[in-house]
């Protein structure tokens, strides 16, 4: 039993390990930053679903890149597999979930009384109840403190925003005044734990592992 606790153990050690590379602060970061200036721009391409599939491919690139030749390559039990994959699928859903919110706003009859609402406390709603609570199931399921971090912080965020951005705007314009200074930081952040995450850790090659 006690040797079960421990391979359990060593296992959550690596993975913590793995996770403290700061990648996935700077990849939800940087879409976090182009979503919102997307929305600024007022481009109209149905860019959403490719982003499902855009973040996650490049976070695993850059994983083999810059994370595995300096810890190696780690295989996780069933158990932190699936945590990925819910991440992963997490993601998916609260982009296309933002989609198909986006359609709706545009044809009010759709929502009925629920648009007047939604533009009167959409920032606060759609903030703090799709964007804080994907960063929260981020850090929950890849357990990155940091992310609960990031969730916690944002909830504040939106409900300045609600305050201080133009009411004028549509509900998307005025969400992306907060997403983008919050994406600004995770993108700091994610740089300087990346920074230190290489310092720590120099690729095996470098100090002479591969014989």
């Amino acid at each position: 039993m006690s040797d079960a606790l421990d391979v359990d153990g060593l296992e959550r050690k690596a993975y913590l390990v793995y996770n403290e590379d700061g990648l996935l602060d700077i990849i939800t970061g940087f879409l976090m930053v182009f979503i919102g200036y997307y929305v600024l721009s007022k481009v109209d391409i149905p860019f959403a679903p490719f982003l499902a599939i855009f973040g996650p491919a490049v976070w695993a690139s850059l994983k083999k890149a810059v994370t595995e030749p300096r810890i190696g390559r780690v295989k996780f039990g069933p158990g932190r597999r699936s945590r990925q994959q819910k991440v992963i699928m997490a993601f998916a859903v609260a982009v296309n979930v933002l989609l198909v919110l986006s359609f709706f706003v545009k044809t009010g009859p759709f929502l009925g009384p629920w648009r007047t609402t939604l533009y009167t406390y959409g920032v606060i709603l759609v903030g703090s109840g799709i964007v804080s609570l994907i960063l929260f199931t981020i850090g929950h399921f890849n357990e990155v403190s940091r992310f609960k971090g990031y969730a916690a912080v944002s909830v504040p965020m939106f409900v300045a925003g609600h305050f201080l951005t133009d009411p004028g705007l549509d509900l998307f314009q005025r969400l992306a005044h907060v997403m983008i200074p919050l994406g600004l930081l995770m993108l700091a952040y994610g740089g300087v734990t990346l920074w230190r995450f290489v310092r720590k850790y120099p690729k095996i090659t470098d100090v002479g592992v591969d014989g």
